[in-house]
């Protein structure tokens, strides 16, 4: 691999500007080259592909990704579970892991010593951040991996990090105004949080912080609450869109005018149902290809729903274009920058005998996310103050999102209800 063309703005200038028929040559070259690689190498992907008659000498280009199946999370997750640690989806040897990563889920994702994810780079420097910042990533580092692999984004596109994590807010504004932090790097909302505690501390957020630019990803970011931050701020806030599991899918440059698709990653928007291609401009779900040799997702469904656009970015990128995210296809939501999944509330809720019917209500209040479990007991349970107290336990720890239990009378939650109720508003 060649060193990247670093310019302001840019990871890669060369490649990121390219003309779209040499990006499409390399990209078919990769396509190829991981397709080989994981049929030769992963046992899952073998016996997916063999079952439907598919080998490598079918796939020479882009246009045959719609021959392949999808994969989605439950199917890597159900995997998984019945081969650990990985489902048979690992393409390396133990001895060539470099770590191994934890996905909420959880996911068991392994990390190649020799592979580097350049998608979240090239991002970052498409946002706007380079040599010389002092980024302050609150990002969490514990357990999932995101966080981490940002960091070490940061350091490939030369800028300096201050490796926060979530929570502290007092504390976390005190490290920004001691070391003049001028970059932020987490979820809009405990940016919003960030500068509550930074007023109710008596100090002003422009005077006495530092920030010229933030960058935000895992929550969305209505125009509402981006004006609303950028105004407390007078800063610009750019967003990057993507998984730990799949690298980076989409990110803003200084124009704003969509998301765009970084260099080492293919991005379709298809028909959740069929798997084939959406016509340009409508709304289809995000399906992505890497090119991580480890563990590579070939077709893998994200459940988020997005448009191509019809227009090309004045920045100079001919990579595709997203409009933005418009949201999810099934119940699974982020709260928090968590995806919650209706499997999970189930596997919590099975310990527990006492519960008649439940639903999760997802709402938003201050630009914050709130995760409701209101819940129905069975007739002649007592102590019901003990199961609300033992349920808030075990969603915050198998969730890692705290969650309020409300208990309400029978008959309050209606039946053929959702399990997730997302009843947040985006503008």
């Amino acid at each position: 691999m060649s060193e990247p063309t670093m310019e302001k703005g840019f990871f890669d200038i060369h490649s990121e500007t390219m003309p779209w028929e040499d990006r499409k040559e390399l990209l078919e070259e990769k396509l190829r080259a991981i397709f080989s690689h994981a049929y030769e190498n992963s046992v899952a992907y073998r016996e997916i592909y063999e079952k439907r008659g598919i080998f490598p000498s079918d796939i020479k280009g882009l246009d045959d990704l719609e021959s392949l199946p999808l994969i989605r999370t439950g199917e890597l997750v159900e995997r998984q579970h019945r081969k650990m640690p990985f489902g048979g989806f690992e393409t390396i040897r133990s001895e060539n892991m470099k770590r191994i990563y934890v996905n909420s889920g959880p996911i068991w994702q392994p990390g190649e010593k020799d592979f580097q994810d350049t998608t979240w780079a090239e991002a970052l420097c498409g946002t706007g951040l380079g040599p010389g910042d002092l980024v302050i990533n609150t990002f969490n580092y514990h357990m999932w991996p995101v966080g981490f692999m940002l960091d070490e984004s940061l350091h490939m596109i030369g800028a300096t990090v201050i490796p926060t994590g979530t929570g502290n807010t007092l504390m976390q504004a005190k490290i920004m105004q001691a070391l003049k932090i001028n970059a932020f790097m987490g979820t809009p909302s405990f940016l919003m949080t960030l500068a509550q505690r930074t007023e109710a501390m008596g100090l002003d957020v422009r005077e006495d912080l530092h920030l010229e630019k933030a960058v935000v990803s895992a929550e969305m970011l209505p125009e509402s609450l981006r004006s609303r931050i950028e105004g407390i701020f007078e800063i610009e806030i750019r967003q990057i869109y993507g998984t730990a599991l799949l690298g980076c899918i989409g990110y803003e440059c200084r124009y704003k005018k969509g998301l765009h698709v970084p260099d080492n990653i293919i991005v379709e928007i298809v028909d959740p149902d069929t798997g084939g291609a959406v016509e340009r401009g409508q709304a289809g779900e995000i399906v992505v290809t890497n090119f991580n040799r480890a563990f590579p997702m070939i077709r893998m469904a994200t459940g988020d729903l997005s448009v191509s656009s019809t227009h090309q970015c004045p920045c100079g990128r001919t990579s595709p274009l997203l409009t933005r995210i418009l949201g999810r296809i099934d119940q699974a939501t982020k709260v928090k920058g968590t995806f919650i999944h209706p499997w999970q509330v189930d596997e919590i809720v099975s310990h527990y005998p006492e519960i008649f019917k439940y639903q999760v209500v997802i709402t938003r209040q201050d630009h914050k996310d709130l995760m409701t479990f209101v819940v129905e007991l069975k007739e002649g349970i007592g102590k019901p103050d003990a199961v609300r107290r033992n349920l808030e336990r075990d969603v915050r720890e198998m969730l890692a999102v705290k969650g309020a239990v409300k208990i309400v009378k029978r008959g309050s939650i209606p039946d053929m209800h959702k399990k997730i109720e997302d009843r947040r508003s985006w503008d």
